[in-house]
Order: C-alpha cells, then sequence, then structure tokens
C-alpha cells in the first residue's frame, strides 16, 4: 500500500481537529507525552471522518441546491462559477450514450471518463481538495456539537456554528471547481 503525503494530511489533519475537541468532552487533557498515541488515533478518526463525510454528500448536495456537477451541466453555477459552453456540451455528451434519457449523473459520468484519461492535468489536485474540503466540513460539524455542548455558556463556542457555514461554502465552492475542472478538460478534448 503507497502513502502520499495527501493521504496522509488529509486524515491527519481533521482527525487531531476532532480529537482537541473530543479529549475534553471525555474528560481528559491535552499530554505531550502521548503525541505517538494521539497521531495514531488521529488518523484513524480522520479516516472514518472521510467515511461519514462521503455518506453525507447526498445531504451536502442538497443543501447546496443540488450535485455541482449536474448544476453546471443544466447551466447554474454558483458565485464566480459557471459553465459557459453548458448547452453544447450537454448536447456533445448526449450524442456519446446510447440511453434516450440520460440523467445529467450519466453525462457527467461520460465527462470524467474522458477527462481522467488525460495526463497531466490538475483534475487529481481538484479532487482532493474537494475531497479535504467536504471532511473538513464533516469535522467541523461533529467538533462544533461538542464544543457547544461542552461550553454552552460561554458565548464563544457559538462562533464554531460561523466555521460550519464558512467550511460549508468552501466544500461547495471546492466541489463546483472540480466539476467545472473535469468539464472544461472534456470540452478540450471534443473541441467544444
Amino acid at each position: 500500500m503507497n502513502f502520499k503525503s495527501y493521504d496522509i494530511l488529509s486524515s491527519l489533519v481533521p482527525g487531531f481537529i476532532m480529537l482537541l475537541a473530543y479529549l475534553p468532552f471525555l474528560g481528559f487533557t491535552y499530554d505531550k507525552d502521548y503525541v505517538i498515541g494521539y497521531t495514531v488515533i488521529a488518523f484513524g478518526l480522520g479516516y472514518l471522518l472521510n467515511i461519514i463525510s462521503s455518506l453525507f454528500e447526498d445531504f451536502y448536495f442538497w443543501t447546496w441546491g443540488g450535485r455541482p456537477s449536474c448544476n453546471l451541466l443544466d447551466g447554474k453555477g454558483m458565485w464566480k462559477i459557471e459553465q459557459y459552453n453548458h448547452i453544447k456540451l450537454k448536447q456533445n455528451l448526449i450524442s456519446k450514450t446510447d440511453n434516450p434519457n440520460p440523467t445529467n449523473m450519466e453525462l457527467f459520468s461520460i465527462a470524467m471518463r474522458s477527462a481522467f484519461s488525460q495526463k497531466d492535468t490538475r483534475m487529481e489536485d481538484f479532487s482532493n481538495n474537494y475531497a479535504f474540503s467536504r471532511t473538513m466540513l464533516t469535522c467541523s460539524i461533529f467538533s462544533s456539537i461538542v464544543i457547544i455542548f461542552c461550553y454552552y455558556n460561554n458565548w464563544k463556542a457559538y462562533l464554531s456554528i460561523l466555521v460550519i457555514i464558512l467550511f460549508w461554502y468552501r466544500a461547495k465552492q471546492r466541489g463546483y471547481y472540480f466539476s467545472k475542472e473535469v468539464l472544461q478538460i472534456y470540452s478540450k478534448i471534443e473541441g467544444i
């Protein structure tokens, strides 16, 4: 098994945040002598957060007003992120399937298949950034629940709600950036 630095950091960062949020809740204090043990636990927590964030993805899409990929194919973007050639792009994608009524998800998977076959693209970076943002959103939700529960009488605890909103927006934005990158690469391949 090969670990890339992204794999390690994408699990450690949210895992440590969760660990530090949950230590007081569980009645423990941070002890620097256990840093190796904390690192192992943080990696496991981060891995778990990755799984949970993947399971929550449909809920996140619902809160974002739909899947970024499907919205872009329908000409709906978000602030500063639009797919201007969406009509021609969608017509081209429809011509690549035998399904008389393809869904946007099916069309996007055709674009992804073509785009991921290209070398030297930024798609993996965009995909990793989206997955990391989604995990950090999930981490902020679970951490905020514990922080507000433990410190409900301190107004500063409620600032974690602002953190959730910011991470929600960033994850949405990263989802749109990834989807747009896939569609841009596909457009370049097809000359659209």
